[in-house]
C-alpha cells in the first residue's frame, strides 16, 4: 500500500458560469453567517479557495485521472466544494459533523437546484484514531459523532475522489487514513493554502 504524488498544474483559466454563480451564491450565504457568528459560533469553520479548488477538480476530470464518479468532501461546511463537484458532473457527497452546517448546506444546494448529498456524521471511518500519533492533538478527532458511512451503507473505498482541507499538522494523519481506507486507484485532493494543492493516488 502507499500513495503516489501526482503533479497537477492548475491552469489560469475562467470557470464555467454555473460554477462561478454557485460560488457567488455560496459566498453570499457564508457572509450572512459571519454577520451572525455570535448566534451560532463555529470556530472550526474555515473556507478554502473555492475557485482554485474548482479549477483543480476540473483539471483532474479533463485529464481523466478519476476511475469513477463518486466524490466525497471531508468536513464540507456549507458544501461549496461538494456543489462544485456536482456541477462538474460528479456524484458528490459532503460529510459534516456540525448539524447546523448540514442543514444550511442542504438548503443552499436545494435553493440552487444542485443535486448533491450532505451526510451528518464523522468523515473518519471507524478505527481511524489508531492511525494518529498521540504526541499531537488532532482537531478531526475531537468529534464524538459516529462515522457517517455505515448509515448510508457505503465506505471510503466506494469513492473515486476524496477532497480535504486539513488543519495545520493534520495533513499526515488524513493522508494515512486515506492510504489505509481508500481503494486502489482513488484520488486524494488536498487544499493546503493559497495556490497550493496536493494530489495523491492510492496505489
Amino acid at each position: 500500500m502507499g500513495l503516489r504524488s501526482i503533479d497537477l498544474e492548475i491552469p489560469d483559466a475562467s470557470l464555467p458560469g454555473d460554477v462561478s454563480n454557485w460560488i457567488l451564491q455560496s459566498r453570499r450565504r457564508i457572509e450572512l453567517y459571519w454577520d451572525c457568528f455570535r448566534e451560532q459560533p463555529l470556530p472550526q469553520y474555515v473556507e478554502c479557495d473555492f475557485e482554485y479548488v474548482a479549477l483543480a477538480i476540473r483539471e483532474c476530470l479533463e485529464k481523466e485521472l478519476l476511475d469513477g464518479r463518486l466524490f466525497v468532501e471531508w468536513g464540507c461546511g456549507f458544501a461549496v466544494v461538494t456543489g462544485i463537484a456536482a456541477i462538474l458532473g460528479l456524484d458528490a457527497v459532503g460529510i459534516e459533523a456540525e448539524e447546523f452546517l448540514c442543514v444550511e448546506a442542504e438548503k443552499l444546494l436545494q435553493k440552487n437546484n444542485i443535486h448533491a448529498e450532505v451526510w451528518h456524521g464523522n468523515f473518519l471511518p471507524q478505527g481511524a484514531r489508531k492511525y494518529a500519533e498521540c504526541t499531537e492533538p488532532l482537531i478531526s478527532l475531537t468529534h464524538s459523532i459516529e462515522s457517517a458511512y455505515s448509515r448510508y451503507q457505503m465506505d471510503i473505498s466506494d469513492f473515486a475522489m476524496v477532497f480535504a482541507y486539513p488543519w495545520p499538522g493534520e495533513e499526515h494523519f488524513l493522508r494515512l487514513v486515506f492510504e489505509r481506507s481508500a481503494r486502489s486507484g482513488a484520488l486524494l485532493l488536498m487544499f493546503r493554502g493559497p495556490n497550493q494543492i496536493e494530489l495523491y493516488r492510492r496505489t
